[in-house]
């Protein structure tokens, strides 16, 4: 099982993982230095740094080859995204399952949702330097999404559309950009339905409280379904 975003999104899976019987690997990037409680403020994440994404590849190349056993790519809220862009960088790693929950697949969507002095908005910045081509280099790839699919990654997109979910993200994890808009793109990339499932959880409580039945498949919350003809299906997305 592996995770990426640093030391806070590593203890998260750490349970999931151990109940799971998997062995835990977790992506932290150079720069970052939240390696413990009270660091928040030291926190740099990789928003997709190509250079951070091959160096992650390499390392999880050499230990699944060394224990063997399904890949499962497993990120919730930063880190979500960042095992779902790490994952349509590198699809070579070929993963059993890609698990996203109450994320965002679309860097450049998040980031335009931002005002400039949102702190959300400077660590992006910061990072990568705010471009647009900077920020489609870095983002979630719909064709990387589409081969690894079509190659037999399992896909589970999960979010909430609950009031505290919309306030403390303002929308960033449910809005129709967040995640709709992707899977709507990528069912037409494949010509087939995707689905995904929402739910009215509180933030990261669906990893927590339901992790065991995501990774065996079964999703809390309504199934819905995006067609090919790019429709956004209603209940998907935030009010």
């Amino acid at each position: 099982m592996v995770t990426t975003g640093g030391w806070a999104y590593c203890l998260q899976l750490q349970t999931l993982a151990r109940r799971e019987r998997y062995t835990l690997a977790c992506g932290r990037y150079w720069k970052d230095g939240y390696l413990g409680y009270g660091l928040r403020a030291k926190r740099h994440l990789d928003w997709g740094d190509p250079a951070y994404l091959s160096e992650l590849a390499r390392k999880v190349g050499d230990l699944h080859r060394t224990i063997g056993g399904k890949l499962a790519l497993v990120g919730v809220s930063y880190s979500g995204f960042g095992v779902a862009t790490f994952a349509t960088h590198h699809p070579e790693q070929r993963p059993s399952q890609l698990i996203v929950i109450d994320s965002y697949l679309d860097l450049v969507a998040r980031r335009r949702a931002l005002p400039a002095t949102h702190p959300t908005a400077r660590e992006i910045d910061a990072e990568t330097g705010g471009s647009l081509a900077a920020l489609q280099a870095r983002n979630v790839s719909v064709p990387g999404l589409a081969q690894l699919v079509r190659g037999g990654t399992r896909l589970i997109v999960v979010w909430s559309t609950s009031t505290d979910e919309q306030v403390e993200f303002s929308g960033a994890t449910c809005d129709r950009s967040a995640n709709a808009g992707m899977l709507a793109a990528l069912a037409q990339k494949l010509g087939r339905p995707v689905p995904a499932w929402v739910t009215k959880s509180r933030h990261g409580h669906d990893l927590w409280d339901r992790g065991r039945a995501i990774v065996a498949g079964h999703p809390p919350g309504d199934r819905v379904v995006f067609e090919p003809d790019g429709q956004i299906p209603v209940g998907s997305t935030c009010p």
